[in-house]
């Protein structure tokens, strides 16, 4: 199995929730696959706006990225661009605030590297803790989740954001029989 193999099975489980894109291009960046997913919830609605008492908005923003080598220059550009370039365009719409009834929204990313990064950048990893609140968590919340995954070592490194994507590449990587690199 391929690292493009690997992204299809995770493209595969992910599909039914998300919107899928394939080299997506944000600014000067190139992302081997966006997938968006919008989650609305509303409770005891009936025929307008204003007699709505429960109404929220969930998004979930997940970058993939394949690379070779994932170093601590490239993990910071990685982690700046989120925070001054994804964030207030993905989460805000290039606006004061996010939209309304926000709850919240994740931007993820999973890098796919063919060699594990050194245990500096691992600790790099693991150690961001990014997020951001809209009017004291009135307008709801953002946060950064970041992944990296070489299969041919087995290896899953994540922030504790990150919890849920960890578990999930850990899974598909236990039950892959055999792992081959490109």
């Amino acid at each position: 199995m391929r690292r493009k193999e690997f992204i299809d099975i995770i493209i595969n489980s992910i599909s039914d929730k998300f919107d899928i894109y394939h080299n997506y291009w944000f600014k000067d960046k190139k992302f081997v696959i966006y997938a968006y997913c919008y989650n609305h919830n509303n409770r005891f609605e009936t025929s307008g706006d204003e007699a709505k008492l429960w109404d929220t908005r969930c998004f979930e923003h997940l970058f993939f990225i394949n690379c070779d080598n994932l170093d601590m220059e490239s993990l910071e550009s990685l982690k700046d661009f989120a925070i001054n370039s994804i964030e207030p365009h993905f989460v805000r719409g290039d606006g004061k605030s996010p939209v309304k009834h926000h709850l919240y929204s994740h931007i993820s990313f999973i890098i796919i590297t063919r060699n594990k990064p050194s245990s500096e950048v691992e600790d790099a990893i693991r150690k961001i803790t990014w997020s951001k609140s809209y009017m004291f968590s009135a307008k709801g919340y953002c946060n950064l989740k970041m992944a990296c995954v070489t299969p041919r070592e087995y290896s899953v490194i994540a922030n504790e954001n990150a919890k849920d994507i960890y578990d999930f590449l850990m899974n598909i990587l236990l039950h892959i029989d055999h792992y081959e690199d490109d």
